[in-house]
């Protein structure tokens, strides 16, 4: 009897060790690939789904204005990026104080805002991103820690750069509803 327990007993330790090892694999091959975050899309001829696995239409690819961007201008625009706008906004976009992006600090101030896919920069038109880049922030520094201008740092091609790859970190319906609010601006102030 007790050898008949001591077989089933070496039959599941081996089971164990055999999903312990199944599961290490998993997790390994999990982490191993990119996250949409640190995935830098294909622009060219890429087709990008939602979520819920709907195709987005082509204008969720990455554009500025009436520009599009391609792979090799998204990665200068992450070069730069990680020059200039990664102290503050974070290297991935998580903002200056990413455990609490939004809350003001012991100044009584909010940081740097995140630009990923949980920040609001896709709430403003390309217009005013490129103004806040190149103006710096324009907002109540008592309650916010101030963005310095670029306009004299980044050249204009530049600053497109950066916000192609800032656009990088939102998510394809995000691109979609702020391109749209580009151009809807672009429709009232046209005149």
């Amino acid at each position: 009897m007790n050898d008949k327990w001591r077989g089933v007993g070496c039959i599941l330790l081996s089971l164990m060790f055999l999903m312990c090892v199944f599961s290490l694999l998993l997790m390994v091959g999990a982490s191993g690939a990119p996250s949409d975050n640190q995935l830098i899309r294909s622009v060219d001829g890429y087709s990008e789904q939602s979520a819920q696995g709907q195709q987005l239409p082509n204008d969720s690819r990455i554009q500025i204005l009436d520009r599009r961007f391609n792979d090799i201008e998204i990665r200068q625009g992450q070069e730069i990026y990680t020059a200039y706008c990664g102290v503050c906004h974070g290297i991935d976009g998580q903002g200056q104080f990413p455990e609490a992006p939004l809350l003001p600090d012991s100044t009584g101030r909010i940081g740097a805002p995140p630009h990923d896919d949980t920040g609001h920069s896709w709430h403003h038109s390309d217009e005013i991103l490129i103004r806040y880049v190149q103006e710096g922030g324009f907002s109540d520094l008592t309650r916010f820690y101030p963005m310095p201008p670029f306009q004299d740092i980044l050249t204009d091609e530049q600053t497109l750069l950066v916000i192609a790859y800032i656009k990088t970190m939102w998510t394809g319906e995000q691109r979609v509803m702020q391109r749209e609010l580009t151009e809807e601006e672009r429709r009232l102030f046209s005149d």
